[in-house]
């Protein structure tokens, strides 16, 4: 598998920018703001495939809602499902993973990190005609699903004891059905409630 120079750099900006802020706002628990047992998350989600003249060149917008269960006080196993669609191709896709998320810190301030396996669907136009052996035609209604995996980082900013909004999140998928190409990037941003 071979990972672009664009994307390298990326995620080197993005990992490089959650270390400083690790760094710079390191702080310890407070324990008016705990991590509860629960929470809900519901937001704008984007995702991008680095198919054909390379990354950002289509983008399907949707919505994911996720929930994760605590364990620990950074520790929790996050499940979520997302849908998309966009132009062009006509895709549709729908997602559902579980995994592990780790929040850095319990503050008002959370950067995490979360691993999540699980499985992918999509119908499109003709995306991914090229890929199969014979090609499809452009134009046919093409199906496709199967495992999927996805591994990210994010930032939740807590406003009270319950809410929280996700700043950003950001991950980097081998998408649909387990493919080594082509990868996805998505991106998402939306409002969480905390038990």
């Amino acid at each position: 598998m071979e990972i672009g120079k664009d994307k390298m750099k990326f995620f080197s900006i993005i990992a490089s920018l959650l270390l400083t802020a690790i760094v710079s706002f390191a702080q310890a628990p407070n324990s008016g703001l705990s991590m509860p047992s629960a929470d809900v998350y519901v937001g704008y989600f984007a995702t991008s495939p680095d198919y054909g003249s390379g990354a950002y060149v289509y983008q399907f917008n949707g919505a994911e809602v996720g929930y994760t269960k605590y364990l620990r006080p950074r520790l929790g196993i996050v499940g979520s499902v997302s849908f998309q669609e966009g132009s062009p191709y006509s895709v549709k896709q729908f997602e559902g993973t579980v995994g592990p998320k780790f929040n850095l810190m319990t503050g008002k301030f959370r950067p995490y990190g979360t691993f999540q396996i699980g499985y992918a669907h999509q119908s499109s136009d003709g995306m991914y005609a090229a890929d199969h052996h014979p090609p499809i035609a452009k134009g046919l209604t093409v199906d496709e699903s199967g495992f999927t995996y996805r591994m990210g980082v994010g930032l939740d900013l807590q406003f009270n004891k319950h809410w929280y909004w996700r700043a950003l999140h950001w991950d980097t998928k081998a998408m649909p059905w387990g493919r080594n190409s082509p990868w996805y990037t998505d991106f998402g941003t939306g409002v969480g409630y905390r038990f």
